[in-house]
């Protein structure tokens, strides 16, 4: 009588040979089915081909790598990108609070940066727990800063300093100490004449702009309190967004597109004079709220026009552009620098995630349950979490579970 063959009962590499045909969705079934197909699956060669081409887990670039906790190996790229475009991931409230606020956040790879209204914390990221359904404040919070005498709009994170811009035209440069309360170094009182809406730094200066339309390049700190801007200009129109490329020779800045001009400008660092044009067919009040560098040729924007746009300024154009699912301002974008986006809508605290290979929508994930209304004001990620911040709470979702409940709502906008 001929002896029936099972699966499990092949050898280790013809298993391995079957297992490589396989998609990432099979590969995370097979590994269900018993402890031989568990070690197997774990077989980073087995991952190789899958690894070359994920989404979120790609980890290629440093400056992504830089704000990753923690970094992924082969055998865990794949199941984390298919919970990320799957919809299956944990959500845990960081914070809430009892008033409105428009609020700025900024990843690293230790501390989760929040800013709203009159406050700035920073989180230790190891003690936000994804398993609680809201954290502990006080356990996680390693720096707080409480009543300060004037709204944060933006803020940028130094290896030292925390710099931010602030509603009465002031910047400030926080100390980064554990336990210090209100503890700066300095401030520039007076360094612009309306809301500081936004600010970046460059290893020698930090650059800002303002509602009048105003940008002007600082000097590093330092304690002299009668500090002077390097340079400065106007670009007759309310900015919204700043921020400097890569290799801190340009920078760009998005305004709201309500007076002459585009609302999407490139400027020279060192003459602080406009080095590119961009050509496109803007519609009045564009404004362009939210920018990133993918590198020193490539800008990603996004806002009032629904759409994200990829620039390339080697021929000054828009050379893709992907219009939001629910037609809705994009307040803001993040990227991993390689093909993964997600950007932060007016609706529904509606968050996006985008693969730039493709000309729709991945996945949405919807921040506040309770709120929503609110727009997602700020937005970043790594390979294994998302983190977003609403006019009330600031929400991490955490991709990298085994065992989290999907939320797929890829189907409800068809």
């Amino acid at each position: 009588m001929t002896e029936k063959c099972s699966l499990d009962t092949l050898p280790t590499e013809l298993l391995l040979h079957i297992f490589d045909c396989c998609n990432v969705s099979d590969l995370i079934t097979l590994s269900l089915v018993c402890k031989r197909f568990h070690s197997i699956v774990e077989d980073d060669n087995l991952w190789i081909r899958e690894s070359r081409r994920p989404l979120v887990t790609n980890q290629c670039s440093k400056r992504f790598r830089d704000r990753c906790n923690p970094w992924l190996p082969l055998s865990k790229k794949g199941r984390v990108s298919y919970n990320w475009q799957s919809g299956k991931y944990e959500r845990v409230i960081i914070y809430t609070d009892r008033v409105n606020t428009i609020p700025w956040i900024q990843l690293t790879e230790d501390i989760l940066w929040w800013s709203g209204g009159d406050r700035l914390y920073g989180y230790h990221r190891g003690r936000i727990k994804p398993n609680r359904r809201y954290n502990d404040f006080r356990k996680s919070c390693l720096f707080a800063w409480d009543n300060i005498p004037s709204d944060i709009c933006k803020f940028v994170v130094r290896d030292e300093y925390v710099v931010s811009g602030h509603r009465d035209g002031r910047i400030w440069f926080w100390v980064k100490e554990e336990g210090q309360q209100g503890h700066f170094n300095f401030g520039i009182e007076e360094a612009h004449a309306s809301s500081v809406t936004a600010i970046d730094e460059i290893p020698e200066a930090v650059i800002s702009g303002a509602e009048d339309g105003t940008v002007k390049i600082w000097p590093q700190p330092s304690e002299i309190y009668d500090i002077r801007p390097i340079s400065s200009f106007n670009i007759y129109d309310r900015i919204w967004s700043l921020g400097a490329d890569p290799g801190k020779t340009l920078f760009a800045v998005g305004s709201s597109g309500t007076n002459a001009g585009p609302p999407l400008r490139i400027f020279d660092i060192e003459c602080s004079k406009e080095k590119i044009a961009l050509s496109h067919n803007w519609r009045y009040g564009a404004g362009v709220l939210d920018l990133s560098w993918e590198s020193s040729q490539c800008l990603l924007s996004c806002g009032y026009d629904t759409y994200i746009r990829k620039w390339d300024l080697r021929i000054g154009t828009c050379v893709a552009s992907w219009a939001d699912p629910t037609d809705a301002t994009i307040y803001c974008i993040s990227s991993d620098f390689k093909h993964t986006m997600i950007t932060g809508t007016q609706y529904n605290g509606k968050a996006v995630l985008w693969d730039q290979r493709l000309p729709r929508y991945v996945q949405l994930y919807f921040m506040n349950n309770r709120r929503p209304s609110s727009p997602v004001y700020s937005i970043s990620f790594d390979s294994t979490h998302l983190v977003g911040a609403t006019d009330r709470q600031l929400i991490q979702f955490t991709f990298s579970g085994t065992n989290n409940r999907p939320h797929d709502y890829r189907g409800i906008l068809k």
